[in-house]
């Protein structure tokens, strides 16, 4: 934290102990959060606490305690993802100001106008969004924007990956994900044909590179972007420390109107930590651009190849592309057996003298032990110089950042030394003698001396403006008292400064009150309770009449049209309905999970469709199309698990969001589900989706699809899957917006604990069989539907279960899993 603010950071963002999205991180006790704003409001820098988790019910009252301890302390702003908590806050804490985590996948205007509305003042929006994005965002939403410009890369919509959950049960959305994406994936058609290889392709086909967007800054800033930000939690303070101080600078250059980045700083930036660097999706999709396939951490910078290699000595000789020093990290991409590093601690010189300092295109030997080969390559990893530099910025006693302060002083004989200091903003700090002025006999007072003595601002963070002085006569005050009462004038300018950050805090009654008022949901809201039912996702018209023929009571139809299959028109609607009425079964519009505004607006045909013929309802997956569904009216809305519904108070918003049912998270327990205690809906069979990413894996890998090269559409031609290091699969498919999904590799199947679905309050049973065939769906719909209507009349025997699941398991290979119902998650 202290890196960031000396080092140029107008915000800096900070986790506590609970409800943080880095929960692995060291973060900060609440003492330290204390701390840490009084350091930065003295310095006006504004203190942002993550509480960007999805909240369970029984936390919910103690993050609501945390938000106003937040607040009374002092925070600008809490950055937060449940739904149910934005609801309570709110209500309880209506002076607090929210901003949208990137966790909310805020990615469309409309999504961006609906928070605004519910009272956040600023959206840190989703990665993947292209500058003209971004710029239609701020012109359709009044709201202010923040994006990444630096760092780390999810290869998912943040909010919307459960692969970390379902794998290992360390949730992302519950700050515990344990990067999966960063491991080795091999990709493979349906049959089990190698599409890439270790050797060419490389290994880490999920694992992107670093963004970087210094060099695009002018860009960004006439976009209108309110707040750049650079990822830095779970990083050293060194890298934080550099990376802010260079975009620090080159930002300030921008402003006034002479961008340029030196090549020192675009070198410091590849030095203290790269996956090599991309500009993520800023100028439209990069493909295999932005992505690090080889290695999914620090590469730092190219030092050479290995000219010879002594394994008597350990020693190996280098011909430098980059200056190299004793202290130093390097790392050699060995021929075989993968990396080998080690610090620097002695280097020879051609001459075989021994040196401290070797310069670019010299010829040097190290030590260094390893299986290694001339022709290895040899990268430096750790600057000892940089890294030093970095640390004398928050380490000194002397601050780097200055605040510059305007003195004024009195003295006179007779009376006591009074001085006033004063900030940019006005705040004042005063303090008096305890002693008078007295008759000076050799050296009266005069401004010169009193302008070093007020100079004398070493280890504070203020440097010295303009002086005044109002001297009456030859006065003398003793320099020990001049320093004295300019420390104790300094301490209440700090002191009233931070003060100036500080609200007026919610007293505990007023804020308990407001609590109890919220917690209870209106009785209107709730929805009224209906017999079991049994609903089905297809995604092609034979499915759905084979689900219907099996005895679906409803079908959800269309979602993100995978491109393995068809995607719907508004043709296959208008036979869906016709079918679906004709059996007596309920017909929903399905839509894609992520809808950026221009695909909004290529929905728009075939909702207006689904409005005439009527449908029976509208499902929707993201904060945009829900804004929009509630002000089109005319259908029933149906809110996707994607919205990531944890407790019952993010049921309560979307309920006052204008939607008729709710699908439950799929991390939810049963009993977590039994707690809500609403009738609600909840996936019980099927291929889970793990990610959705608006990166092809396919089109990266096979088809050389870059920032100028497109894909050919590869994935009409094949059903492709990722194979781990285990030896595990999971299915891919790209969607209509050539989103890529991947999907876990075995099927959620419930069917012998449907008893205990039903018990915890689900009365709409999903199954998701848009990977499916219909002689598939037909089956899996005919296992559960009779599953259903056994449990009902209490013929629910341990033997039909056992059949059941026998019958489904000839459809899922890899086994099934009851996912997060009965284990939970971390």
């Amino acid at each position: 934290m202290v890196a960031a603010v000396q080092n140029g950071a107008d915000a800096v963002y900070i986790g506590g102990r609970d409800f943080s999205a880095r929960k692995q991180a060291a973060n900060f006790e609440r003492e330290e959060l204390a701390r840490a704003v009084e350091y930065a409001h003295v310095r006006d820098v504004r203190i942002y606490v993550t509480v960007n988790t999805l909240i369970a019910d029984h936390e919910m009252e103690d993050a609501l305690d945390f938000l106003r301890f937040l607040y009374n302390t002092g925070v600008d702003a809490v950055i937060v993802q449940d739904l149910g908590l934005i609801r309570l806050a709110r209500r309880a804490l209506p002076e607090l100001e929210l901003h949208a985590s990137t966790q909310m996948t805020v990615h469309s205007s409309p999504a961006a106008e609906m928070l605004r509305e519910t009272g956040l003042k600023r959206i840190v929006l989703a990665r993947e969004m292209s500058l003209e994005e971004i710029k239609e965002v701020k012109a359709g939403s009044n709201v202010e924007v923040e994006v990444f410009v630096h760092g780390a890369l999810c290869i998912s919509y943040s909010g919307q990956c459960l692969m970390s959950s379902m794998i290992g049960g360390r949730s992302g959305n519950r700050g515990r994900c344990a990067q999966p994406c960063r491991l080795q994936y091999q990709l493979e058609t349906a049959g089990g044909k190698a599409l890439s290889s270790a050797a060419e392709t490389g290994e880490y086909l999920l694992s992107p590179r670093d963004l970087n967007l210094a060099g695009y800054l002018p860009e960004l800033i006439k976009a209108g972007i309110d707040s750049f930000k650079i990822e830095g939690r779970m990083k050293r303070p060194e890298y934080v420390a550099t990376v802010i101080r260079i975009y620090r600078a080159v930002i300030d250059r921008t402003l006034a109107g002479r961008f340029y980045i030196t090549d020192e700083e675009k070198n410091d930036l590849v030095q203290i930590f790269n996956r090599d660097f991309s500009t993520g999706y800023f100028f439209g999709r990069p493909g295999k651009d932005l992505m690090s396939y080889k290695r999914p951490n620090n590469r730092g910078v190219f030092l050479g190849r290995i000219k010879n290699y002594s394994n008597q000595k350990a020693q190996a000789e280098i011909k430098l592309e980059a200056p190299l020093r004793v202290g130093d990290g390097v790392e050699v991409w060995v021929s075989r057996g993968g990396r080998v590093g080690s610090e620097v601690h002695r280097i020879l010189s051609p001459q075989g003298k021994e040196v401290q300092y070797a310069p670019t295109g010299e010829s040097v030997k190290i030590e260094i032990k390893g299986d290694m080969r001339p022709g290895d390559r040899v990268f430096k990893t750790h600057d000892s110089l940089l890294v030093e530099k970095a640390r004398s910025t928050y380490t000194s006693e002397r601050e780097t950042r200055k605040v510059p302060v305007f003195f004024s002083a009195r003295a006179a004989v007779g009376k006591p030394l009074q001085i006033t200091v004063t900030d940019p903003e006005g705040f004042i700090g005063e303090a008096v003698s305890g002693v008078a002025g007295e008759k000076a006999q050799k050296r009266p007072l005069d401004k010169a001396f009193m302008a070093k003595q007020l100079d004398r601002l070493g280890n504070t963070p203020y440097e010295l403006g303009e002086v005044s002085c109002d001297i009456e006569g030859e006065v003398m005050v003793p320099v020990r008292e001049i320093n004295e009462v300019r420390r104790r004038a300094i301490e209440r300018l700090s002191r009233n400064r931070y003060k100036a950050g500080q609200k007026q805090p919610v007293p505990e009654d007023v804020f308990r009150n407001r609590i109890q008022e919220a917690l209870p949901m209106p009785a209107s809201l709730k929805p009224a309770p209906s017999a079991p039912s049994l609903a089905v996702a297809v995604s092609d018209v034979p499915s759905l009449q084979a689900a219907v023929w099996a005895g679906a009571d409803q079908i959800y139809f269309g979602g993100d049209g995978f491109r393995s299959g068809k995607r719907i028109t508004v043709g296959n609607l208008e036979e869906a309905v016709n079918f679906c009425r004709s059996k007596g079964a309920r017909l929903i519009l399905s839509s894609p999970r992520i809808m950026h505004d221009s695909q909004l607006e290529s929905f728009i045909p075939l909702w207006d469709k689904a409005i005439s013929l009527p449908l029976d309802g509208l499902q929707v997956g993201n904060l945009g199309l829900l804004k929009l569904a509630r002000q089109k009216g005319n259908l029933s809305i149906l809110a996707d698990f994607s919205l990531n519904v944890f407790n019952v108070q993010s049921f309560a918003f979307l309920l006052e969001s204008g939607v008729s049912r709710v699908t439950l998270s799929p991390e939810l327990t049963l009993r977590q589900v039994r707690g809500i205690n609403l009738p609600a809906e909840a996936l019980v069979h099927g291929a889970v989706p793990l990610m959705v990413s608006r990166y092809c894996a396919l089109g990266g890998v096979l088809g050389g699809y870059g920032e100028k090269t497109a894909c050919g559409g590869l994935c009409k031609n094949y059903k492709t899957r990722l194979r781990d290091r285990k030896g595990i699969t999971f299915p891919v498919e790209m969607d209509s917006y050539c989103n890529m999904h991947i999907f876990n590799s075995r099927e959620l199947c419930m069917v012998d604990n449907l008893e205990e679905v039903l018990d915890a309050g689900v009365t709409v049973l999903r199954i998701d069989a848009r990977l499916r065939d219909a002689q598939a769906t037909e089956t899996i719909v005919k296992t559960y539907r009779e599953a259903l209507d056994r449990v009902l009349n209490n013929a629910y025997d341990p033997g039909f279960r056992d059949n059941a699941k026998n019958e489904l398991a000839r459809y899922s290979p890899q086994g099934f899993t009851r996912g997060h119902y009965f284990r939970g998650v971390i």
